[in-house]
């Protein structure tokens, strides 16, 4: 394998690193869903990252949501050297989610790959993970996801996981126990290859307010959570599969929609809670899901209630629906008490939950 440090300069060269052409495919084995959002100064390197795969019967759909760069102009020089690139010009801000969605409707491949237009796919994980997948008829293909930011320095890779074949029969059991810990949250759609199928079955599953809400956060545990649902058999490989660039621009770290940013969590505890309320086992997961994104973005939670001004209803219904099921250990009921409490009240401020 090429080291990363390498590979990220190789992606980023101008010219490819051997001369490729790239036709068209009318039925393409794997589509590639790219939403864009202001991105015009790294589309070249995501695509190089794709051309330079051994694999190349593929489309690659790029959904610009409303980009106010020059990223369409961008995309238009690309496709001249790639037949491959179907674009969507979104007539109106989607976000995320819808956007990807739109992308699945328009895909024709056997198999889907998302990937965000500021990261890279790694060396030859096409390849692997396409013959594994049709070899084994996995419904998904999990790999490991390497974090670093734009020099690739103080890499983390995220959930890392050994080579195992996963079935129906113990999905569930593996997914919460698994790892030697409750649950292990998959916070990412990019570290996966999935069949299509799947996907639409999942997007079939959720209610369909939950996939027209304009999410910045936690979109991508809503599909995850009815991907592993739904799966039949699954592959984790130790392979790491792609590469997510920290950036200060990404839309994962941009605050300034406060209220669009603190709906998006609630919204995923209200879609975990309806969709394992009839199963004890899954409670303690939904209350799981809820610590976990509470301890990782409590400061965050601080700030957005601290700037909000809005409707308070959406957020006090989430909450009484937590507060009135007895899986919900006594911190979490304190947390929530407290923070029913505060808006009720109509405080600007929450110091309590530093304490």
């Amino acid at each position: 394998m090429i080291k990363i440090e390498q590979y990220y300069k190789i992606c980023n060269q101008k010219q490819l690193i051997q001369n490729k052409t790239f036709e068209k495919s009318i039925a393409p084995k794997i589509s590639i869903i790219t939403p864009i959002y202001n991105r015009e100064t790294t589309l070249k390197r995501y695509l190089r990252s794709i051309q330079n795969q051994a694999f190349n019967d593929l489309e690659i759909i790029l959904i610009n949501d409303l980009s106010e760069d020059n990223t369409s102009q961008e995309i238009e020089l690309l496709k001249k050297e790639d037949e491959r690139i179907i674009l969507i010009q979104n007539k109106q801000r989607r976000g995320t989610l819808k956007s990807r969605n739109i992308g699945v409707l328009k895909s024709k491949g056997e198999f889907l790959l998302f990937v965000d237009p500021d990261d890279l796919i790694s060396e030859n994980i096409l390849n692997f993970c396409y013959i594994m997948a049709k070899r084994f008829d996995y419904d998904l293909i999990r790999y490991n996801l390497y974090m670093g930011n734009y020099l690739l320095n103080s890499p983390d890779i995220v959930n890392n996981i050994k080579n195992k074949p996963i079935y129906k029969t113990n999905i569930f059991s593996f997914l919460f126990y698994g790892f030697g810990r409750l649950f292990q949250l998959d916070y990412f759609i990019t570290n996966k290859l999935i069949k299509r199928n799947l996907y639409i079955k999942a997007l079939n599953s959720i209610n369909k307010y939950y996939l027209e809400q304009f999410m910045i956060d936690c979109e991508d545990g809503l599909i995850n959570f009815m991907l592993y649902k739904l799966s039949d058999s699954l592959y984790f490989t130790k392979k790491i599969g792609y590469f997510y660039i920290k950036t200060n621009t990404s839309i994962t770290h941009e605050s300034i929609d406060f209220k669009n940013r603190l709906k998006s969590n609630f919204l995923y505890f209200r879609f975990v809670f309806q969709m394992t309320k009839n199963n004890n086992i899954e409670k303690n997961i939904a209350n799981y899901i809820f610590s976990e994104i509470y301890n990782f973005r409590e400061k965050t939670i601080i700030k957005l209630f601290q700037n909000l001004s809005t409707d308070y209803s959406f957020y006090l219904e989430t909450i009484n629906l937590y507060l009135g099921n007895d899986f919900i250990p006594l911190n979490s009921k304190r947390i929530l008490k407290n923070l029913k409490n505060v808006i009720l009240s109509g405080e600007s401020s929450i110091q309590w939950l530093i304490l």
